[in-house]
């Protein structure tokens, strides 16, 4: 047995390359069930490669940043300067030429400016744990701070749209020619911008230059609308009421945008669960962690923040010694906190199965609740054990 694919998995993979008809189902052309099947067997495929390599995340990643560390934090170090640049450019050129289009990407520049002073803020404070006053870590604080984030850009939004409509309501203005010189600096802030996304999209693997490489391509676009419906708007004068419209488009974008962002972390606040496809992930790690676990009774998994916390309830041989159960108990919730996206784990050591996890921390005084029927215990149970079993049939 291979103690590093015990339930041999790897062999479970569905290859290009196979010879075997039932493998090469993936080189069937994709329409109709063949591309089905792909997609079951691409899903099938991932989530081994996720089990086998679950081990190794924490080495890792800690080797990578060793090794590529600078060209994420030149990524980090260029992007904000871009946008330092580009808010100063779009400032000017929608004061210079009064265009509302302009008004809403130099909006949407100056999220992209503070969000980076945020997120570095936060970031900081999260690195510096206080033990006596956050005795868990301050990496709730970058959530928090998304989400007022978020509150300050859409009330920045919801004003740009309300002058927008007040330009509307009020009709064409007499205005000067269109000016040059502000519109061919936002064209080299465009530039700007599309040289940092060619850079992020070579390191788009990492997190950040992924993260980094959206955001410029975004904001690309919304700057490249932004000065063609200003130019057209201010050129044009029988359709004036585009650039009014345009920077009303800015808005709803920017407003629908970081709503939608703010209410995702309002939810990993409140401990919203893992996918199914990561507790399985822990269901596998920790029943192959150990040959003296007997059995996994409970695997739970919740957001506190942007990592979850973990919670797991292992079956071990009622004869075992209290140093044994605590030495296994300790290296997986060692391993566990290795996982990528896991920030803290705990692990429950028990030598039955017979109880109800729920009842484990209720108050001790606390007036007994009713019993749910017996038939959604069992389909609780049952839920659970068929994630034991998906992952040893995969």
């Amino acid at each position: 047995m291979d103690p590093e694919d015990p339930y041999s998995l790897r062999a479970s993979k569905r290859e290009d390359g196979d010879n075997n008809k039932r493998r090469s189902i993936l080189k069937v052309p994709s329409h109709g069930k063949a591309r089905r099947v792909k997609k079951y067997y691409n899903r099938q495929n991932a989530l081994i490669d996720a089990y086998l390599k679950s081990g190794e995340e924490e080495a890792a990643e800690v080797e990578d940043t060793l090794q590529n560390g600078w060209k994420v934090k030149l990524a980090v170090n260029g992007s904000f300067s871009v946008n330092f640049f580009l808010f100063i450019i779009q400032i000017y050129a929608a004061v210079s030429t009064g265009s509302l289009s302009l008004f809403g990407t130099a909006a949407d520049a100056f999220m992209d400016l503070v969000s980076s002073i945020v997120m570095l803020i936060t970031s900081r404070l999260a690195a510096k744990p206080n033990i006596r006053k956050f005795p868990v870590g301050r990496k709730r604080v970058e959530t928090v701070g998304i989400i007022l984030f978020c509150a300050l850009m859409t009330t920045v939004a919801a004003e740009l749209i309300i002058e927008s409509a007040r330009a509307l309501a009020a009709g064409p203005k007499n205005e000067d020619d269109l000016k040059l010189i502000p519109l061919l600096f936002v064209g080299i802030a465009i530039f700007s911008k599309s040289i940092m996304f060619v850079y992020c999209f070579l390191i788009r693997r990492y997190p950040a230059g992924g993260i980094f490489m959206l955001d410029h391509r975004n904001d690309i676009f919304v700057n490249v609308f932004g000065l063609i419906m200003s130019i057209i708007g201010t050129k044009f004068k029988k359709v004036w009421f585009l650039d009014p419209i345009g920077a009303i488009c800015i808005a709803c974008l920017i407003l629908f945008s970081w709503a939608s962002t703010a209410f995702e972390h309002m939810w990993f606040l409140v401990g919203k669960s893992a996918p199914q496809d990561f507790l399985n992930k822990l269901v596998y790690v920790s029943v192959t962690h150990d040959s003296r676990i007997q059995k996994i009774d409970t695997a739970r998994a919740y957001h506190a923040g942007d990592k979850y916390y973990v919670e797991v309830d292992i079956i071990m041989g009622q004869e075992e010694k209290l140093k044994v159960t605590h030495d296994v108990a300790e290296r997986l919730q060692r391993k566990l906190e290795g996982l990528a996206d896991v920030e803290r784990a705990f692990v429950h050591v028990d030598y039955d199965e017979i109880h109800d996890v729920s009842e484990e921390h209720k108050p001790l005084y606390e007036p007994e609740e009713p019993k749910a029927p017996l038939v959604e215990r069992v389909r609780e149970k049952l839920r659970f054990k068929s994630r034991i079993e998906a992952v040893s049939s995969v």
